[in-house]
């Protein structure tokens, strides 16, 4: 019986002695295996260390060359000239081709059948680039009150500009301004910090008068009227201009002359220029005017006492989103001393454009001119700036155009015109008749008679 309890004791005693011993091997094992897992980690975490190090050396690497490029700043935020300078500009412009065919009359001299007084397009039954233009922007800021402008022009349009002297000195130069193409506009501007700032532009600017351009996306027919050839082109000198309210504005400039961009002031005499513009959401209305110095035809002696005035009014509506309308009226009067072709000429045109679809829409556009006799006397074209819009003997013209656009992408659009001229006075002699060469030769016999031209016309445009 004592041999019982003692081996029952015994049992007891080993099953308590061997737990605590199996327990310290179980811990023994953990804290090992925990050990692993931790060393495991450390590897983990350096491994990430070094790549995390590598990444920021590439990216470090990286910044470094978009600094040094100009693309971005550096830790400093200061960025190169080269870089400000392609961040703050803007380019655009557009490519036009076109085609335009003159319906022939018994009248007209087949193989030189020229448009009459069709500015940009005045070769008739020809293909042509019409324009390359780009335009290089930087625009002034509060931020940066310096900046400037540029248009270049290449093509049908240059050519045609060229030729009328509104870009150059008018020093008659014969050079090819189609294949060489020229400076539409060029100038340096400031935004003066006064009341909501004044911009000062100096150089060859736009004229700010008119409701058409010559870069032909930005007007709704391909042909410019026949009252864009009352009005400026381009002129050399300084304007300022300013917005007086939140509705109305202010500009103001002196030019070397009214229809000629000449840098050279031949005459010792200035054009004066000014037009107030009021903006409302639906409409606007711009009144203004410039008179002064005019180097064109008609004055017998280019250094004494031969000036233009040219009165401008615009009235523009946008009465829905899918509806433009403008209505523009010029009076031009030329006078003084050596002045053979004084006078005065009166235009008034009025054109819409409506979109049919979001792609696709139409245009239409009238106009009516009246000259004196004594205005025409001696004038190839009225009055030379807008180019030779109207021939010298057509007293009374009255112009209906017609355009059909269609946009193939959104940047490319396909535009279909017919436009018919008719001559009111002068009948007798005809005055859109073809002379020689296909020039406007008044009173010829050669050719007949004719009182009006139709021209039919296809234009594809780019823009960017």
């Amino acid at each position: 019986m004592r041999s019982n309890m003692i081996t029952v004791a015994a049992v007891v005693a080993g099953i308590f002695l061997v737990a605590p011993m199996a327990t310290a091997d179980d811990v023994q094992e953990q804290l090992r295996l925990m050990e692993q897992r931790m060393a495991e980690m450390e590897d983990r975490l350096q491994a990430t260390s070094d790549e995390l190090n590598t990444a920021k050396t590439t990216v470090e690497e990286q910044q470094s060359l978009l600094t040094d490029a100009g693309i971005a700043a550096d830790d400093r935020g200061i960025r190169s000239g080269v870089g400000k300078f392609l961040k703050e500009i803007d380019i655009s412009g557009v490519v036009a081709a076109s085609y335009n065919y003159r319906f022939m009359d018994s009248g007209d001299d087949v193989s030189n059948g020229g448009n009459i007084g069709y500015f940009r397009h005045p070769d008739s039954n020809t293909f042509a680039l019409d324009q390359l233009w780009m335009v290089i922007d930087k625009p002034v800021t509060e931020e940066s009150r310096a900046g400037f402008h540029a248009e270049y022009v290449y093509g049908k349009t240059a050519n045609s500009q060229g030729a009328s002297g509104a870009f150059n000195s008018g020093d008659g130069d014969s050079q090819d301004y189609e294949q060489s193409g020229l400076l539409y506009t060029g100038y340096v501007s400031y935004l003066a910090p006064i009341g909501s700032g004044v911009q000062i532009d100096a150089g060859k600017l736009a004229t700010v008068l008119g409701a058409e351009v010559l870069q032909t996306n930005q007007n709704f027919n391909i042909t410019t009227g026949l009252v864009f050839g009352l009005q400026p082109v381009t002129y050399t000198g300084v304007q300022a201009s300013t917005a007086l309210t939140d509705n109305l504005g202010l500009t103001v400039g002196v030019m070397n002359d009214v229809y000629t961009a000449t840098s050279a002031d031949l005459e010792n005499d200035k054009a004066y220029l000014a037009q107030l513009q009021l903006a409302t959401d639906m409409f606007g209305l711009n009144v203004g005017a410039i008179v002064g110095n005019d180097r064109t035809l008609g004055c017998t002696d280019a250094d004494d006492d031969c000036y233009t005035s040219v009165f401008d009014v615009l009235l523009t509506m946008d009465p829905s989103d899918s509806l433009s309308l403008w209505l523009n009226f010029d009076w031009v009067k030329k006078f003084g001393e050596r002045q053979t072709a004084d006078g005065d000429a009166y235009g008034i045109a009025a054109a819409g454009r409506i979109a049919i679809t979001d792609d696709t829409g139409f245009a239409t556009r009238v106009e009516y001119v009246r000259t004196t006799s004594s205005f025409n006397s001696g004038v190839v074209g009225i009055p030379g700036g807008g180019g030779a819009s109207i021939p010298g003997s057509l007293g009374e013209v009255l112009s209906l155009t017609g355009t059909i656009d269609h946009a193939l992408t959104e940047d490319l659009k396909l535009r279909l015109e017919a436009r018919w001229d008719r001559n009111l006075a002068n009948g007798d002699s005809g005055g859109f008749v073809n002379g020689q060469n296909g020039t406007f030769n008044p009173g010829a016999t050669v050719n007949g008679s004719r009182d009006n031209q139709v021209v039919g016309l296809a234009e594809l445009y780019y823009e960017f």
